[in-house]
């Protein structure tokens, strides 16, 4: 497979010069899908990625704060294997590509780079590169799928593998890797297209385009003297030369904020008049809306990010809660689409799947009233259970899974539930034989 997915992928970076390439014998035919380099078989992401980065989320504040937002709790997380028997949590050698993906590399910078590529360019692409994994710039990828058969004899269409060509990175060519070596993820399907993802930017690039404006309004109110724009009248009419000589006296004078608030002294009957009184509230308001639409199609609570939606009393009361729908609504099925997309890189139990710990993470940890009113209630609970026949092992599982299913019966109830008159010593537990002594 690699020799012929590297000569392929020199035949690719010609395409330009082949009007039509016929795949050598032993080709899989999928491969010729390539060379057509068309939709539907080949998907790239829509060519918003450079802009997305140098301007929504280099260039604006707002986008940045809530794509680190994210970044810094979806990375907090830790891979585990989870038992499908009785949902425990457990380690082993397996997960070391996981743990440390590239030399020096860490699982959280493999999150904060799954995450930061998927906020920008709706894919993440890991590719297993044997004892390591290789993050692929999303838009240097194009998934490449075919028309096949299902069990039915009736069509469908699968993805085959994906092209990778760094145009940025002159020292590295064009390479084709099977469906096999990467792992794609992307949590919010594009609509229009059958396996690329969307960035939760894309409905929302208007607002940032007008928060870049109205900061830029800003910024020219005060590098011109941070005071109302004026009209300046004379009586008399002037001549061309006196109006440009008027205009740069005033604009040496009075430009830039480091001129502000200077007493204007005119002269010859001139009367100013005001343009505009000031930056009004109503422009910061405006700001503020667009800010907290930014957030909620990141699916980022505003207090979360510092926005002025959520910085006020009503809304710091409730940080908590917030945090709690950040984590719920948006980290948790970020994590388990997360997981569920790198377990082909990993060997994953038979009896178990890959999933996240956040046990460790702070920001998830009920506050310490909340902790002990939790505790008291789960003791309460372990007690009724016990009581009520369940062993101690499966009430502790089943408390901390949130699970009833995996409660298990001893056989043994208790003295209020058997018939009058019948010995404790001798019950039969459920669809059993009746026991002496237990």
């Amino acid at each position: 497979m690699a020799p012929k997915s590297r000569a392929l992928a020199r035949q690719i970076s010609r395409r330009n010069e082949v009007t039509r390439y016929q795949p050598p014998p032993g080709y899989d035919s999928a491969y010729s899908y390539l060379f057509s380099y068309g939709t539907p078989n080949t998907e790239k992401i829509i060519p918003t990625f450079d802009s997305f980065a140098n301007l929504a989320y280099a260039g604006n504040g707002v986008v940045f704060g809530v794509i680190l937002a994210r970044i810094k709790l979806f990375s907090e997380a830790r891979f585990k294997f989870r038992s499908l028997v009785d949902k425990r949590l457990f380690g082993n050698p397996d997960l070391a590509k996981l743990e440390k993906p590239w030399p020096g590399g860490t699982t959280g910078e493999l999150l904060a780079r799954m995450e930061q590529d998927v906020s920008l360019a709706g894919n993440a692409y890991i590719r297993d590169a044997g004892d390591r994994l290789e993050r692929l710039r999303p838009d240097w990828v194009t998934i490449v799928s075919e028309i096949t058969q299902d069990e039915f004899g009736r069509q469908v269409r699968e993805v085959v593998g994906y092209l990778y060509e760094p145009v940025g990175d002159q020292d590295r060519g064009t390479e084709f890797y099977p469906v096999e070596e990467v792992a794609h993820w992307s949590p919010i399907p594009d609509p229009m297209a059958n396996f690329r993802g969307m960035s939760w930017l894309t409905p929302v690039i208007r607002e940032v385009n007008a928060d870049i404006a109205m900061t830029e309004h800003r910024y020219a109110y005060y590098q011109n003297a941070a005071t109302p724009n004026l009209i300046i009248k004379y009586k008399d009419e002037l001549k061309v030369d006196q109006v440009d000589r008027i205009r740069k006296t005033v604009t040496a004078r009075h430009a830039g904020s480091g001129n502000a608030y200077k007493t204007m002294v005119l002269d010859n009957g001139a009367d100013p008049m005001v343009v505009g009184d000031q930056v009004s509230d109503a422009l910061s308001n405006v700001q503020a809306a667009g800010e907290n639409r930014i957030a909620v199609a990141a699916g980022v609570p505003a207090i979360v990010v510092g926005l002025k939606e959520g910085l006020n009393a009503a809304t710091l009361a409730n940080y908590d809660s917030a945090i709690k729908a950040f984590a719920d609504l948006t980290m948790r099925p970020n994590w388990r689409s997360a997981c569920a997309c790198l377990s082909k890189l990993v060997n994953v139990p038979s009896d178990a799947e890959l999933w996240f710990d956040t046990s460790d993470i702070i920001a998830l940890q009920e506050g310490e009233q909340t902790q002990a009113q939790t505790f008291a209630v789960d003791a309460k609970t372990a007690s009724t259970l016990i009581t009520a026949g369940y062993t101690s092992e499966s009430v502790t599982l089943a408390i901390k899974a949130r699970d009833m299913s995996l409660l298990k019966h001893t056989g043994r109830f208790s003295v209020q539930l058997l018939p009058p008159g019948q010995d404790t010593n001798n019950t039969s537990p459920v669809g059993g034989e009746k026991t002496d002594g237990v």
